[in-house]
């Protein structure tokens, strides 16, 4: 059995909210909780046409929401899904009979579009980040038993790099599992700011999170022009 929590904001920008309704519908043993940060689209009219639990909140950080969603899920593993990926059929319901066995995890990352660079990103990710150093993004779907996650508090509610954090809170329990179905992300960012820009930005990002920059400016400036996971005052 799995709970599935999904931090919403705006989410009709991409339309990936509707396929994970569409392509977790038939599936057993799950329950979906979508957490809405206050969306201005249709956001929440799409969830409360699904079979999905609908919490609204006027929490700003993505971690918050998940926080919530988190202690509400009535099922032992948590599933902790990016509202803009999506994750093969075969995945979700190989992780509702695996939840004695794992005690947290990922899955493994891939972008939905084919560029050399993205390839290269989500290799990166899976092998090196990943594999090596146990630290999985939240566009690779992150899976954890929820007591677990209750023991190590949560995720810390910092507006960006929470997923690094909350892995390596995890990484000091036990170590990870990278189940091998596949977590389709969208490649929305480097869609509009360009594949290569966004990949520099992206880079700026990590040295200001590894040099402890305030999490607030580092997100405000990730988001400009796209708001994806936060919604900021103009």
């Amino acid at each position: 059995m799995l709970s599935i929590v999904i931090p919403t904001l705006n989410e009709s920008k991409t339309g990936y909210l509707s396929m994970i309704f569409d392509a977790y519908r038939e599936v057993a043993d799950i329950e979906i909780i979508c957490v809405d940060g206050g969306s201005s689209d249709n956001t929440v009219a799409l969830i409360k046409q699904s079979n999905a639990k609908l919490i609204v909140t006027d929490i700003g950080s993505r971690a918050g929401r998940l926080n919530e969603g988190i202690k509400q899920a009535k099922f032992d593993m948590v599933l902790l899904h990016h509202p803009r990926s999506l994750v093969d059929i075969e995945g979700i319901r190989s992780l509702t009979k695996q939840t004695s066995d794992i005690r947290w995890g990922a899955f493994t990352h891939r972008f939905n579009i084919q560029h050399p660079l993205l390839n290269f990103t989500s290799w990166y990710s899976n092998r090196m980040r990943g594999d090596k150093r146990g630290v999985y993004y939240l566009d690779h779907c992150l899976f954890a038993q929820k007591q677990l996650l209750l023991e190590v508090g949560l995720i810390p509610e910092i507006d960006i790099f929470e997923d690094t954090e909350i892995c390596l809170k995890l990484n000091e329990k036990a170590k990870p599992v990278r189940l091998p179905y596949i977590s389709q992300t969208s490649a929305v960012r480097f869609q509009t700011n360009g594949i290569y820009r966004q990949a520099l930005k992206n880079q700026y990002m990590k040295w200001c999170y590894y040099f402890s920059g305030s999490d607030k400016k580092m997100n405000a400036l990730y988001e400009k022009g796209i708001e994806l996971n936060t919604k900021y005052k103009k």
